[in-house]
């Protein structure tokens, strides 16, 4: 460990029973400041005496390691100076007299040449000027005579700088000069002891503090470490808090506060708490934010600025046309304005703090993880720049303040983020629905308007004479009526470009993106009240929604090509299957006719009257049988083809149950039951008779020689409904066709006579009424079970003709 260059062990001092000095052992090691604080009578220039050998003591002083001198004269050649707080100079004598002092330079007589040359260096190396070096001290002001002070000190091989008091009385400009001065002689190695009242020049000087009360050194701390109230408490002896436990419940608290605090109020909460810490009475916070002309700095919160100063402040450009606050955001560094009445930097400023008591300013950088995010600048009535301990202090608030801001940004742009992934599964939603695009178009520009937070959202795509159509979109409001549309030649153009061409404005207020309609390319265009309403996320949502806009409708033009296809497919198997069955079922009585025809027009054979009506007769029922299979593939296409039209009258379901019967070959193999008395049917007779003539027959003819068929009627299962059913005895229809009994002309047994067309138009009519029929189930044979509205749909008698009323009023009769 090296010696120090100045040390005192057990320093003890008594005037009679008063202890002055009580067994102080102090160190001051070479290129280090060692600052002595105490209250006054603490015994500190009492100390200083003894080291001076101004005042006898007991105890040891070392001047590197060797004891001191036993006069003030051998102190001064062991290489230490003292500047002492009266200064000691004579206010007669000029600089050059002075600071030699006792210490002349002689040849034979004063080698005034030599003590001019050798003053003007030492001045020089300690950057003190002096223009005239030969006027007298009383001349010089208070801040050149402590220079001149200090100097003298140095003449010769000094080490070790003894100061007392040495800003006393000084101005702000002077007291930096000392300051500066004793820095410079530092770093040169110099050992320096300052006795000092002036806890700033201590935390400001010292690489230690020495504290004495009652003649004892009580503590020796960093500045670093310490809080300068701290040092007040040691100095007077009172028992408080520390001051660094007391800002570390200040920032638990704050991280308390922050942590159930919504983003947006973290901010005002850290400057609060800042203002708090600091003792800082005027605080305000700038946030980097883009301007017209690049970054600039704009005011987000603020304690006790006045309102001058406060409107001047509100939007800053970075760099020094922002004063501090830009030099901050700009380099990245605490920028410092000492004086307000000389520096630069406060020239904007000065006018709006005219009148205030700013005496300086300062600027720290707010840092986040990409960079400079804003400054917090503060506000002093005080000279000078703020103490290391504070700027540190700053910093920490700088970093929680930091953390807030990007924490509320982060917390925008996810709820940003939201806001458009929220817009587009709506606008997905309606589009991907059941509903066809035309219908969940209008309801998706609905919630992309709402998300845009625009006033019209609407689809363009070029009209006639250069202008645009409207092909969907919301109502139009007030404002966007007013703003008299869209800039027509903007979009055109943008119609105009490639596919994938991003979103932009198109003018003040109005923003749009391409859309690919499946006829050609549209705009999607959105339009706002304000101009500057438009963000750069609504472009985004903008630019996403025409991209998923492009997509649906591409979706809808597949499925209906799809649809189309699957429609032509069915319809070409069903037309290929019918042909196939009904080729030979026509082609069985045109032979039978062309036959029956050709033999009676045989030139050379006579028949009988009896032969002759036999074959009349023959093509008769095949000409018959030919116009029932176009009737029923008639009936079936007007079916498939939703065009089947019905003549409803009020008509008695008995009646009709009778008339089907008549009109079969075998009706005595058919018998019809009533089991419940049902009132007449809003329903056409003809087309019902159909239905069940053709049940009827499709028993007679599957369910074998001898069968019979059983058709009964009763009231349906549900209010206002009537069942029939038509059974028969045969042998049944396998499984495997049931399911595709009604749908295809194919499911049909083995062997089966008959085109299967008849159950498919059974189906059609029965479905038209708003019945239903199913295939039930049966211990023998076959059951069909219809079901049929007994009133009309809306459950209100229509309006009937005279003639009508006549048929209701017969059948009601009939029943009767």
């Amino acid at each position: 460990m090296p010696t120090p260059a100045l040390e005192l062990s057990g320093i003890t001092k008594r005037f009679g029973p008063v202890p002055a000095v009580k067994g102080v052992d102090l160190e001051v090691p070479a290129g280090e400041v060692v600052a002595l604080v105490g209250e006054n009578g603490a015994g500190k220039s009492t100390l200083v005496r003894c080291v001076a050998r101004l005042t006898q003591h007991d105890g040891s002083v070392r001047v590197h390691g060797a004891p001191l001198g036993r006069t003030t004269a051998d102190v001064l050649a062991q290489g230490v100076g003292f500047v002492w707080q009266d200064l000691g100079l004579c206010e007669d004598l000029d600089v050059v007299a002075n600071l030699f002092l006792g210490r002349e330079r002689r040849k034979i007589l004063l080698d005034e040449a030599a003590m001019d040359g050798e003053a003007r260096a030492l001045l020089s190396q300690l950057s003190v000027e002096i223009p005239d070096l030969r006027q007298p001290a009383a001349t010089l002001s208070r801040g050149q005579r402590q220079m001149v002070a200090i100097a003298r000190a140095l003449v010769g091989p000094v080490q070790i700088l003894v100061l007392d008091e040495p800003t006393a009385s000084l101005g702000v400009g002077e007291t930096r000069a000392v300051f500066e001065l004793v820095r410079r002689l530092r770093d040169q190695g110099m050992a320096i002891l300052v006795i000092t009242h002036d806890l700033d020049l201590a935390f400001r000087l010292a690489t230690r503090i020495a504290v004495m009360r009652e003649g004892e050194i009580v503590a020796q701390v960093s500045p670093l470490e310490v809080h300068p109230e701290d040092v007040v408490a040691l100095i007077s002896g009172i028992e408080i808090d520390s001051m660094a436990r007391r800002q570390l419940r200040r920032l638990h608290s704050l991280v308390d506060q922050l942590s159930g605090a919504e983003p947006s109020a973290s901010l005002p909460l850290i400057i609060s708490a800042m203002a708090a810490a600091l003792h800082q009475e005027m605080l305000c916070v700038h946030l980097n934010t883009d301007g017209p002309d690049g970054q600039m700095l704009r005011l987000s919160a603020a304690v006790g600025l006045p309102e001058p100063l406060l409107q001047s402040s509100r939007l800053l450009p970075v760099g020094p046309g922002g004063g501090c606050v830009g030099l901050a955001a700009q380099t990245g560094e605490v920028a410092l304005v000492e004086d307000v009445r000389v520096d630069p930097a406060w020239d904007q400023f000065r006018g709006a703090a005219a009148g205030t008591e700013i005496r300086s300013a300062w600027a720290a950088p707010i840092m986040g993880r990409r960079g400079v995010l804003g400054t917090i600048s503060g506000y002093d009535t005080a000279l000078g720049a703020p103490r290391a301990d504070r700027l540190e202090l700053v910093s920490l608030y700088a970093g929680h303040a930091a953390s807030a801001i990007e924490r509320e940004r982060l917390l925008a742009e996810v709820t940003r983020r939201n806001r458009i992934l929220e817009s587009l599964r709506t606008m997905l939603e309606s589009l991907a629905g059941p509903d066809r695009i035309e219908g969940g178009l209008s309801i998706a520009l609905l919630a992309l308007c709402r998300g845009l937070g625009a006033e019209e959202v609407a689809v363009l795509r070029p009209g006639d004479h250069a202008g645009l159509e409207r092909v969907a979109g919301t109502a139009q409001s007030g404002a966007a009526q007013q703003a008299e549309g869209s800039p027509v030649s903007a979009i055109r153009e943008l119609l105009a470009e490639t596919a994938g061409t991003q979103a932009r404005v198109m003018s003040p207020g109005v923003a749009g993106a391409q859309l690919q309609l499946p006829d050609g390319p549209a705009a999607l265009v959105a339009q706002w009240a304000d101009p500057d309403a438009v963000e750069a996320d609504a472009i985004e949502l903008l630019e996403d929604a025409a991209r998923s806009l492009g997509l649906a409708l591409e979706r809808e033009a597949l499925e209906q090509a799809r649809q189309e296809a699957d429609a032509l497919r069915r319809s070409q198997r069903f037309q290929r299957d019918l042909l196939g069955r009904l080729s030979h079922e026509l082609r069985t009585p045109l032979t039978a006719i062309h036959g029956y025809a050709s033999t009676l027009q045989q030139p050379d054979l006579v028949w009988d009257a009896e032969s002759t009506e036999r074959f009349l007769s023959a093509i008769a029922a095949e000409s018959a049988r030919m116009e029932r299979l176009v009737g029923d593939l008639l009936d079936s296409s007007t079916i498939e083809s939703g065009l089947l039209r019905l003549q409803r009258h009020w008509c008695d379901l008995g009646l009709v149950l009778d008339a089907a019967r008549a009109c079969v070959t075998d009706r005595e193999r058919v018998t019809v039951g009533l089991h419940d008395e049902v009132d007449p049917i809003w329903a056409d007779h003809d087309r019902l008779e159909q239905v069940f003539v053709n049940l009827i027959e499709n028993g007679l003819r599957h369910s074998g020689p001898g069968c019979a068929v059983e058709v009964t009627m009763r009231r349906g299962a549900a209010p206002q409904t009537v069942e029939v059913r038509v059974a028969d005895d045969g042998v049944g229809i396998p499984p495997s066709l049931a399911s595709r009994l009604f749908s295809t002309p194919s499911a049909r047994a083995q062997g089966a006579r008959g085109n299967g067309l008849g159950l498919i138009i059974v189906r059609g009519i029965v479905e038209a009424h708003g019945g239903a029929i199913e295939l039930a189930e049966s211990e023998r044979g076959t059951c069909f079970v219809v079901t049929l509205p007994t009133e009309p749909p809306d459950g209100t008698e229509p309006d009937a003709s005279a003639t009508d009323w006549e048929l209701i009023d017969e059948a009601r009769r009939t029943v009767a």
